[in-house]
């Protein structure tokens, strides 16, 4: 059933509504069209005057593709369009974490320049994570010389879904491994950063297929039962849309009138038209097949299909702004 159109006084207070949240996270599976969503939604977010950063995890140089620069690096870097970005690197994290928190100095530097040592040293259990979290607990303290944050919101474009659970449990993975001390008190930090709902929310990113959305609703479900993240929103990316009604059955009988005629164009176009149709109809049971086994409270975002290879600066607009849309809710057959 499609949603009643809305004002946009009603549009700008559902963006506000999910941008009042410092910290922004983003997961899903592999090739959903995270990164680009977590891009669109920064660009957006300065369009309406805050100061995003984009942090990426790894070395996947996402974001340098998607803002088309040369480099996303260590250091945050405007990308374009308001927004800066940075890529949380494990070396760089490992070198940072070492120089904060290894009491000796001759220590920490004996580490970072010894390739050996640097090596067994991020093999050991959760070292990057932890290296990670202490590089955002870093970023969520930075302020200008004003005393204001620098950063606001930050958008986390974590890795796929089961990386992204060790990192959200990093405190109950690792937590009873250690005694009282600094390693400790960041992950309490963090831990109470990510549980904070007024500060924090996890946002998944799915396609309308079999596959994504049901490990979406399970990543949703271990989530849910850590009790480590409140969610703020659910984004099916890439919905089709045919505008064609979906009435199957008239363009059947269309196809079989072709076909009798000898209409082979038509006939073509009429093929093409039942193909999309059968993908819509595929999508739209998928999309209500995540809204019936979620809570009714947590929104589901529909986005368009962008059929463009690389987006524009206008096409990222135009994700943003309807990622950050309200939310009508279509009837659940």
């Amino acid at each position: 059933m499609p949603a009643a159109p809305v004002n946009a006084e009603s549009a700008e207070a559902a963006g506000r509504e999910l941008l009042a949240h410092r910290f922004l996270l983003f997961t899903g599976k592999g090739g959903v069209g995270k990164s680009t969503l977590t891009a669109a939604l920064a660009i957006e977010a300065a369009a309406r005057g805050g100061r995003p950063l984009v942090v990426e995890l790894g070395h996947r140089a996402t974001m340098r593709s998607v803002f088309g620069v040369d480099a996303v690096g260590w250091a945050p870097r405007p990308v374009g369009h308001g927004v800066h970005a940075m890529s949380v690197e494990l070396d760089h994290a490992v070198a940072e974490y070492m120089a904060q928190h290894v009491p000796s100095r001759r220590l920490a530097r004996a580490i970072v320049s010894n390739q050996v040592l640097e090596r067994l040293f991020q093999a050991m259990p959760a070292v990057g994570e932890i290296a990670t979290v202490n590089a955002l607990h870093r970023l969520e303290a930075e302020r200008d010389e004003r005393g204001h944050v620098r950063w606001d919101p930050i958008l986390v474009d974590l890795d796929a879904t089961g990386h992204a659970m060790m990192f959200l449990e990093l405190r109950e993975v690792v937590g009873h491994l250690m005694g009282a001390g600094p390693m400790r008190r960041l992950l309490d930090d963090m831990a109470a950063l990510f549980a904070d709902p007024t500060r924090t929310r996890l946002n998944l990113v799915t396609l309308p297929d079999e596959l994504p959305v049901t490990e979406t609703l399970e990543l949703h479900a271990r989530v849910q039962r850590s009790g480590t993240v409140s969610f703020g929103r659910i984004f099916v990316n890439r919905v089709p849309h045919t505008g064609l009604g979906g009435d199957e059955a008239a363009v059947q009988r269309l196809h079989d009138a072709a076909r009798e005629r000898g209409d082979d164009v038509l006939r073509a176009d009429a093929m093409f038209a039942l193909r999309a149709l059968a993908t819509e109809r595929h999508a739209r049971a998928q999309i209500e097949r995540l809204r019936r086994h979620l809570p009714a409270p947590l929104p589901v975002v529909e986005l368009p299909r962008l059929t463009a290879a690389r987006m524009s600066g206008d096409d990222l607009h135009r994700l943003g702004r309807a990622a950050l849309g309200p939310v009508v809710d279509a009837e659940v057959a």
